[in-house]
């Protein structure tokens, strides 16, 4: 295959992908009101357009299958056929074998769809026989069953037709002036995906070789000033390309009222999804990424947290539940918001199921506050439900939510109120490409810390920080947070840290007690710790790299960046620490619960 036939393959394929999200939203639509013949006539085009393209494109699967569609839409916007729930059904059914024929493009997989085609077939025709009466079949005439129509006259009978049924004038090519000879073009071109990350790839080795040029500059006594050219220069080059791979999340946002339709059904359940914050824009790498992640929690909102419409009767609430997905831009993040308005999160089940599963000892879990008992749902394995449905209960999903969050520098709350909802808070970077940071000293060499996790830097007196349990706690405006030193967790392992009960006391104790401190203050889901570190330095924007086999499973450090010295600066990762520092605080908590138990 040439570059000019992938070329129009992947234009193809954008488009007929659009197809198939615009026609789950349409039958929904149209399942909920029946009468409204714009939905009918716009998936009758739909399914014309996506027929001709197919077929002229090779792809003779989409073709007539779509061309089937489009049969028993012509028959509904005639009045051959009534809609009715089983037809939605096998409507349904033959959209997502569209999607699936259509992501099959260019892979090796094969999708049966014959079967599905064939019983279309038989439904459109028995449909049609239920609702006409016995025609009287009339004899054809010889001569014109030897006559054919001129393929042209066909092409024209078929335009027209369609133009009657869309409410467009058909005019006559006679009534017609002579056309315009100016010609125009589109403002909009389609580029494939790739083309964009292969050119974000090279601006980011650009502004690396920048920063070298410039570091090396001023280590000869130039001034930084002479480049202040370049660096406009690059930077808008930089951010132009990363503003190019922005799309707005109704791209993905508009494809769950399919999603929530379904899961209500297999629920039964009444469910009504809003969106709310289409226009915000964010890397559409991002939303690739996170897309598994919000089908989940859509789903788990209507499985977990939605009642059965009896039960919200009972609780005086409308029978019908509300989910709402919302995306609010908030500096270089984006905060999505998947909401519900069910019985809320329990936290006694969650203790009772924690205990169950071995998660905790009952001693740890009642020293617990409700808080930390909650954020066991993100516990590889862990699930509350009573039993496995279609979309429940099967003991995976919130964990791989949470991985999925943080692998992309992000952060995962969650709001809960029982017997009023839920809301799961996503943190997102708008952008994959660049992120802030803070660059510093840990014995000599730079680290650098994401700006998304940072509160504040401080200064504080070592005799300021006390020792409990395990850990080191001091005051961070007006509330007491754990303080760590970092040298001593990247100069232990991870059992030590957790086994050791001195681990995190090493340097602590080593240093004057009159000894300044330079401390990092960072959140990780709604929880601070304060990270002292050896020597604060810049603020500045980074391409971060994945960390390179056979470090590639560290468990603190987060990935790579090149500093314009030319130096390899480990990026630190924040919930990894502070996941330590939380089992540390629970081991804690339960040796004191226990001993006061003992005495």
């Amino acid at each position: 295959m040439n570059s000019k036939e992938a070329e129009y393959r992947e234009l193809f394929l954008s488009e007929a992908l659009e197809n198939f999200e615009s026609l789950n939203n349409l039958f929904i639509n149209l399942e909920k009101d029946t009468k409204d013949k714009r939905s009918v006539a716009e998936i009758f085009r739909i399914t014309h357009t996506l027929k001709g393209n197919a077929m002229g494109m090779g792809f003779k699967q989409i073709g007539e299958l779509a061309h089937v569609i489009e049969d028993i839409m012509d028959a509904i916007k005639s009045g051959k056929i009534q809609l009715n729930e089983s037809l939605f059904q096998q409507m349904f059914r033959a959209n997502d074998k569209l999607g699936e024929l259509i992501n099959a493009i260019g892979s090796d997989k094969r999708v049966s769809y014959i079967g599905l085609k064939t019983k279309l077939e038989v439904l459109l025709r028995t449909e049609i026989e239920l609702s006409t009466p016995t025609p009287v079949v009339p004899i054809p005439q010889k001569e014109e069953a030897q006559v054919a129509k001129p393929k042209a006259v066909e092409e024209q009978f078929d335009d027209a037709t369609l133009a009657d049924q869309m409410g467009e004038e058909v005019v006559e090519a006679e009534v017609v002036e002579e056309s315009s000879t100016e010609i125009t073009f589109a403002e909009v071109i389609q580029i494939p995906v790739k083309k964009m990350d292969e050119l974000m790839n090279l601006v980011g080795e650009l502004l690396i070789e920048r920063d070298r040029l410039i570091t090396r500059h001023e280590e000869h006594g130039g001034s930084r000033n002479e480049f202040e050219g370049l660096k406009r220069i690059t930077s808008n080059l930089h951010y132009g390309i990363m503003n190019a791979r922005m799309v707005q999340v109704g791209f993905l946002f508009n494809k769950f009222h399919r999603i929530a339709r379904d899961a209500a059904f297999v629920e039964k359940k009444e469910v009504t999804l809003r969106l709310e914050g289409t226009e915000v824009e964010i890397d559409r790498n991002i939303l690739k990424i996170m897309s598994d992640s919000l089908v989940h929690l859509v789903r788990n909102a209507i499985g977990h947290g939605i009642e059965k419409p009896e039960d919200r009767k009972k609780a005086n609430k409308p029978t019908e539940g509300i989910v709402t997905l919302t995306a609010q831009l908030q500096k270089d993040n984006v905060r999505i918001t998947i909401a519900d308005d069910g019985k809320g999160v329990d936290p006694a089940i969650i203790k009772a199921k924690i205990i169950e599963k071995g998660l905790a000892s009952k001693a740890m879990a009642d020293k617990m506050p409700d808080e930390q008992i909650i954020e066991y749902i993100f516990t590889t394995g862990f699930s509350s439900a009573q039993s496995v449905t279609g979309i429940s209960g099967r003991g995976v999903g919130m964990d791989v939510v949470k991985k999925a969050v943080e692998s992309i520098g992000g952060q995962v709350m969650i709001d809960t109120q029982l017997g009023l909802g839920s809301q799961i808070h996503l943190t997102l970077p708008s952008s994959l490409a660049i992120k802030s940071a803070l660059l510093f000293k840990l014995d000599g060499q730079e680290h650098a810390v994401p700006m998304s996790y940072t509160e504040s830097v401080m200064n504080v007196e070592n005799s300021a920080l006390r020792k409990i349990g395990r850990g080191l706690m001091g005051t961070f405006m007006g509330k007491t947070i754990p303080f760590v030193f970092l040298r001593d967790i990247f100069s232990h392992s991870w059992t030590d840290l957790l086994s050791d009960k001195g681990a995190l006391h090493k340097t602590f104790e080593e240093i004057p007690k009159d000894e300044l401190l330079q401390v990092i203050i960072v959140s990780y889901s709604g929880r601070s710790v304060g990270l002292i570190v050896d020597q604060l330095m810049q603020q500045k924007e980074i391409i971060e790299k994945a960390l390179p086999r056979p470090i590639d499973h560290h468990k603190l450090i987060s990935g790579t960046t090149l500093l314009g010295n030319g130096r390899v600066c480990p990026v630190i990762d924040v919930s990894a620490i502070s996941e330590l520092l939380f089992r540390s605080g629970i081991a804690t908590a339960a040796n004191q619960h226990e001993n006061e138990s003992n005495n």
